[in-house]
Formats: structure tokens, sequence, C-alpha cells
């Protein structure tokens, strides 16, 4: 009884704005009763309002020391995790939820949001799909996966969904979130009302203001969007992410130095979560780069490489390689079953990130005939559930050798109705997931008339640009010299495989070449997806599709050759790069 009052007056306290006096009567409640779960979760949540997550953290973990089987107490502790950057642990703990409440739709939620933190969009997806269905009058899960469906590139799903939690909840969230379905799908008047209507109720929502300057750049209008963010930037309620996309919008700006001042200023004085300072430190990399302090800028990325989740395992990687290579052998490729399918309108485009594909989608969905739909995680999804499918718990690729033609034809079905889904009525669709060349025996045999395109770049161009670049913490090999070094011998081995194995099938296009002889290089490209030529292609950058990956500004423009030789820049600094990939240059 003398706990549940001392909890209630911490309550009214903390209601009231007197944090601290709140955690002064929990800390003397907890001298007499240091074993006492309620009192350490009230503790963890008053330290969360002050600001204080990372002590929060340690009364929460503290608590589920002695209580673990308390489900409420493992949704708050994961929520507390992923907001000091510990997705990992924050995954571990909303996963155990979930195995002891399976039928609570919060747990999967929580579970949910810490997967795409983490990157892991394909997972996020799934379990917010279950809270969805456990939940489907909850508007904040209708919201956070229509969020993530947006970030996975994912944008027709993501505005049905944002659709439904507006209708359920008109609040700003929700409204902000359905401004940034719209704006992805090129609807930007639509996406500028939703987020008005945002920032009438919500002056300071972050995501509405980034929304809607990123709704007048698209617009062509860099100097809107310069003065949307330009007064929040210098005020108390700017966010890092905010800022950061100021500093990016500003990397041309004669008030350039100004800007490199704001955030070197933010990072001094920052002392919270240090993952949300990732996009802050990569953009003030990019302004020192446009200074011509390359030493600085180097210093940055790495700065913001550092804040990722360190979870790249490069024996693992290799190994993985490998074990592509051993059950997609030209031996077994020969020997496996393939699937009925003859549909010519899958264009896969592979590669590393940052080698060029997004340019070639481009350059395909120029074509009338063509469009593209972005970066799409379903061939993905399918290698993680082909053990399943096929009811063995051997994992991917070996469980392939048990593969049959039933199999190919339900995942090429399911592949072909997104498409169908997607871009009705077009005779090509370009899927351009980089990362898509792990599945690239699976999609050979599923879609056995899909057009398969690698996009290749200089190694050195391609790793800076990857360490250069704020990619989702899925991609936990670009966050050092080492690591990328790893990876990309990795897929430069494995790419050499697929050559061998699927030979003229597999069509390279170089970005280099591409650059110095656009057209010849187009026609090319556009030949291998058996479609006519069309001049249209060489003007993809005056089309009005939507792109949300890092490259999406400069598609907005003609091909150009500025950035072909950029790690020059940087080759005081790049030792262990040059001599990990020597082979290749």
């Amino acid at each position: 009884m003398k706990s549940i009052h001392i909890i209630s007056s911490a309550r009214a306290l903390a209601t009231s704005g007197r944090l601290h006096e709140a955690e002064r009567i929990l800390r003397g409640a907890l001298e007499s009763e240091p074993g006492s779960v309620p009192l350490l979760q009230e503790l963890g949540d008053v330290l969360r309002r002050s600001g204080r997550a990372r002590d929060a953290v340690e009364a929460l973990s503290r608590a589920a020391r002695i209580k673990p089987d308390s489900v409420p107490l493992l949704l708050d502790l994961a929520r507390v995790l992923g907001e000091v950057g510990q997705f990992a642990p924050a995954v571990e703990v909303a996963e155990r939820a979930t195995r002891l409440a399976p039928a609570n739709g919060q747990a999967w939620r929580t579970l949910g949001t810490s997967l795409h933190m983490m990157g892991r969009m394909p997972q996020a997806d799934a379990a917010l799909a279950r809270a969805e269905h456990l939940l489907p009058r909850d508007a904040q899960v209708k919201q956070l996966r229509a969020a993530g469906l947006h970030a996975a590139g994912r944008p027709h799903e993501a505005l049905e969904l944002a659709r439904k939690a507006v209708a359920i909840r008109r609040e700003p969230n929700e409204l902000a979130t359905l401004g940034m379905a719209l704006l992805s799908m090129g609807q930007t008047d639509e996406s500028i009302a939703a987020f008005d209507e945002t920032l009438a109720g919500a002056p300071d929502h972050a995501d509405a203001i980034s929304g809607k300057a990123r709704a007048a750049e698209s617009q062509g209008n860099r100097g809107l969007a310069i003065e949307t963010l330009g007064p929040i930037v210098r005020g108390p309620s700017c966010t890092n992410a905010l800022l950061a996309q100021y500093a990016a919008l500003c990397a041309r700006s004669p008030d350039r130095a100004a800007v490199i001042d704001l955030c070197r200023a933010r990072l001094r004085d920052f002392s919270g979560n240090p993952t949300s300072t990732i996009q802050l430190r990569m953009a003030l990399g990019a302004l020192l780069e446009a200074e011509g302090d390359y030493a600085g800028a180097f210093d940055s990325y790495l700065a913001g490489k550092a804040c990722y989740p360190q979870t790249f395992n490069a024996a693992d990687h290799t190994r993985r390689v490998r074990d592509l290579e051993d059950s997609f052998s030209a031996r077994a490729m020969a020997a496996l079953p393939r699937s009925t399918h003859s549909e010519p309108r899958p264009v896969f485009i592979v590669g590393m990130p940052r080698s060029g594909t997004t340019l070639l989608e481009q350059i395909i969905a120029g074509h009338p005939r063509a469009t593209g739909i972005g970066e799409r995680w379903e061939m993905l999804s399918m290698v993680e559930s082909l053990a399943q499918r096929l009811g063995t718990n051997t994992p991917f690729p070996r469980c392939v050798e048990k593969i049959t033609t039933g199999v190919l034809d339900a995942i090429a079905s399911e592949y072909m109705a997104m498409l169908d889904h997607q871009a009705p009525g077009k005779d090509r669709v370009v899927d351009k997931m980089p990362h898509n060349f792990l599945a690239l025996g699976l999609i050979a045999l599923a879609l056995p008339s899909a057009t398969l395109i690698h996009s290749v770049r200089h190694p050195l161009d391609t790793c800076v640009s990857c360490l250069a670049t704020p990619l989702p913490f899925a991609h936990d090999y670009s966050v050092s010299l080492e690591n990328l070094v790893v990876a990309y011998r990795a897929y430069r081995e494995l790419m050499a495989h697929w050559k061998a194995v699927l030979g003229e099938r597999l069509v390279e296009a170089t970005y280099e070449t591409l650059v110095a002889d656009p057209e010849t290089e187009s026609r090319r490209l556009i030949a291998a997806t058996r479609l006519e030529w069309d001049p249209a292609c060489l003007k993809f950058y005056e089309g009005k599709r939507s792109v949300v990956t890092a490259s999406a500004s400069q598609v907005r423009r003609p091909m150009y050759d500025s950035s072909i030789g950029r790690w020059k820049k940087f080759e005081p600094y790049l030792g262990v790069l040059i001599d990990g990939l020597r082979e290749f240059l």
C-alpha cells in the first residue's frame, strides 16, 4: 500500500512538471524497497520524461531482472532502449514480450517499431502487420506501418495505410505520415495541405515541417524550402534531423559557413541519443566537403557512421556468400527446376548501393512502356521465407536443393501480383533493390524471362559514397573502411559467380561508361529489356516519378560526371580501402 501511495504522489508531481521531486521520492522509497518492480518501473518513466533515457534503461533493466515475465515492463524497456539507440537489445526484449504474449498487439507494435529503427524493414512490416491484425482500429499501428513502408520505398501501400490511419484518427502524426506518403507519390499539393493541417494543430511538428520543405524542393523551389526551415533551425524546437535537412539544402549556398557553425554548435552541445546525430554529422561532412575541407569531411563521415549499430559480422557475411556459390553452382543450376512463368515484365537492377542503380532505373522508367517501383523487399523476404515454404529446418541457401516447380511458381505468382498492383498496364517494371544480388539465383529460377542488370561503378567511388551517405542501418557494412573492404570483395566474388552461371543473361552497365556515352549505353540498356528505343529515355530528369532513395535529387537533372573520381579527394585517408580492393582497381 505504501508503494501505491508513493507512486500516486510521484505521478501527480510528474504531471505538474515537478519531475525532479518525483524522482527524489521514488529513489527514497527504493532505499527501503530496493526490489520493488512498480517503483523501479515508475522511476524509469520519470527518468525518460526528464530526458535521461540512459538512466531509465538502468532502472527498467533492473526491474526486468527481478520480474522477467512482465510484458508491460518489457515493452517499456524496449521503447527506452530504442530511444538511446540500442536497437538490437530493444528488438531482443520486444521479441521476448511477443513470445510471452503472442496475442498482445502492443507487443507486436513495439517489436515492429524497434525493427524499423534498426533498418530491418521486411521484418518490421511483418510485425506491424501482426499488430494491425490484433489492433484493427489502432490508428498508431497503421501510421507506424505506413511510415515504415514509406521508408522502404513502397509508396502505394504507405499511402493506402496512411489514409486508413487518418480515417480513424485525424491527429498530427497521422496527418504528417499521410503528407509524406502523398509527397512520395508525387501528389505535392495534397501533401502540402496535409502538412499545413498538421502544423495548424502542432506548429512544431518536425515531420510536417520537414515534409513541407521537401515538397517545396520537389517543386524545384529550393529557396522556399530553405525559407521553410530557416526560422526553425535557429529556434529551440529544431531537431537534429531538421538541421541536417537544412544543411543539405545549403550545400551550394553562400551561407554555407554559417550553417557549418550551426551544425558544429549543435553537435558540441548535444547530450541526447547519439544515433540522432547521424544525419547531422553526415550533413556536416557534405558541407565541409563542399568547402574543400576533405580531412574534416572525412572525420565527420566516420563520426556519423560510428553512431550506427555495430552489427556487421565479417565472417558470417563471407560465409553466406560462399554458401550461395555452393548452393547455386553451375551444376546445381542446371539440375534445379524452373518456374513455368514466362513473363518478361520484371527488370531487376542489382549492385552495391551508390553504384548508379537509381540512374539506370530512371533511364528505363523514362520509356513510355516502362516504369520503376524503387527498392522492393519482396524477393529478399521470399529468400528469408524459403525454408518455411519448403517445410524444412535447413536455412537458405542450402534448402534450395529441395525446391520444386510448384514453390517457384508460387513465388513468381506472388511477385507478379505485386507488379500488377504497383504498375498496372506497364510492359516492363524495374525493381532496383541493390542487394537483390544475393537473390539472383532464386530470381533466375522463379522468373526465367526477367531482365537482370548489374550496375557497376569504380570500387573506390562506390565505397566512399557508401561511407559518406546515411544509409539505413541494415547497411551495417558501411560503418568503416575495414567492413567495406569485406563487403565489397564478397559482392564482387558473388557477382563473378553469377556471371559465370548466368552468362549473357546478366547484363553489366558501367556508370562511368554510361556518363561518357549516354545514348549508346542507354540504347544497349533498353535493348536488354527487349523494348524498342525511345528518345524519352534520355530525358528521364523531366519525369514526375517519385524517387525516395539517397539519389533522389540527382535524378532531377541530366547526367553529370562530377561524382566520378570523388575518391581522389580523400585518397590520403583511404589506405585500408585502396590496399583491400587493389585487385579491382
